[in-house]
């Protein structure tokens, strides 16, 4: 994942280089950041693209209606959009999340890697 100044305070919730990353397998995409896990089988995956994090968005894990982020720097965001809703947790506040943005040092590459695993 792709990291940012923030990243000493990320440390405090687990969110270090060795333990921020995404998965590609031909039957599940994981997604970690820190204590964050989630296994979204490829099938539920209808579509990843690049995407714009605003300035007020913050860094780090961030909730809103339907929409996890897993933020490390602004730059190199993509959005991963899902079928339907999975349930996942969040620093312990329960979602159902029908998208997930995440920031990457190789969105493009990711992209590619979700496009050929199919």
């Amino acid at each position: 994942m792709k990291r940012g100044a923030w990243s000493p305070l990320l440390v405090l919730f687990g969110g270090t280089r060795e333990r921020s990353f995404v998965d590609v397998t031909p039957d599940v995409v994981t997604f970690r950041f820190g204590f964050f896990e989630a296994r979204i089988p490829r099938t539920d995956i209808l579509d990843a693209a690049r995407a714009q994090w605003p300035l007020l968005g913050g860094i780090g894990w961030r909730v809103g209606v339907g929409t996890v982020g897993l933020v490390g720097a602004r730059q190199n965001i993509v959005a991963v959009s899902l079928r339907e809703p999975q349930r996942v947790s969040v620093l312990g506040i329960p979602v159902r999340a029908r998208l997930i943005f995440v920031s990457l040092e190789e969105p493009e590459a990711f992209i590619a890697d979700l496009q050929s695993a199919t």
